[in-house]
Order: C-alpha cells, then sequence, then structure tokens
C-alpha cells in the first residue's frame, strides 16, 4: 500500500477519534447540567432507558475509539493493512470502508463464526444445567 494512501486512511481514523471524543466529552457536559433537571421531569423509567441507551453509547464509542487507536499503532509499526490472523494484505477495499480493520475479511468472517457457535454452545448448556 502505498504513502499516500495510508496518509489518507491515517487522517480519516483521526477525524473520526477526533468526532467521537468530542461526542464523549458533549455528552458527559449534557449529562452533568441537565442531571438537576432530569430528576425533575423524568419518572424513573424513562431517567433508566435514558442512562442505559447513554451507557450504551459510551460503550460503543470506547470500542470504536480502541480500534481506532489499534490502527494508528499499526500505521507507526509499519503493519498497517496487514491481516493480525493470516497476515496476508487486507484489500485496500475493506480498508476504505473500514480503515479500523485488522483483519481481512475472511478472517473477519471466520472469527465472526467461531464466535456465534461458542455462544450457541454457552447458550445451550446453560438451558441444560
Amino acid at each position: 500500500m502505498n504513502l499516500k494512501t495510508v496518509s489518507i486512511l491515517k487522517n480519516e481514523l483521526i477525524e473520526k477519534k477526533n468526532s467521537l471524543n468530542s461526542l464523549q466529552s458533549q455528552t458527559r457536559k449534557i449529562d452533568h447540567e441537565s442531571e438537576a433537571e432530569l430528576k425533575d421531569v423524568i419518572d424513573r423509567s424513562d431517567a433508566e432507558e435514558a442512562w442505559f441507551n447513554k451507557e450504551r453509547m459510551s460503550q460503543h464509542w470506547k470500542l470504536e475509539l480502541t480500534r481506532i487507536n489499534s490502527a494508528l499503532n499499526r500505521i507507526e509499526a509499519g503493519t498497517f493493512g496487514v491481516c493480525e490472523d493470516c497476515e496476508d494484505e487486507i484489500p485496500l477495499k475493506r480498508l476504505r470502508v473500514r480503515p479500523d480493520a485488522a483483519l481481512c475479511l475472511n478472517c473477519q468472517e471466520s472469527n465472526e463464526r467461531e464466535a456465534g457457535q461458542t455462544q450457541k454452545a454457552t447458550i445451550g448448556f446453560s438451558l441444560f444445567h
């Protein structure tokens, strides 16, 4: 992969990282400012639902930031664009869609199938015990 393409993808990752950091900061600020108002206006179940949704988004943003930081580290290490499982080159088409991808599509799909099978086995085990 040429340096210009890596540079473009790096800039996209940095922009997304900055955007996510900004969203997290704005959410924290809004939470602090509106906390007293929420106690007076919204009943308990609405407040709990709002908290759950905020926490879910916060976890999503943290995961995205972890993936972005990992991709930026791979750029610095010179391993960006190389699948962490099979060590084949990740196609540029995939990296343009998902610049934080650490796995080629085949390895990603394989990992997801294995995770799904593990989850099914765990659910099946817990149903019978």
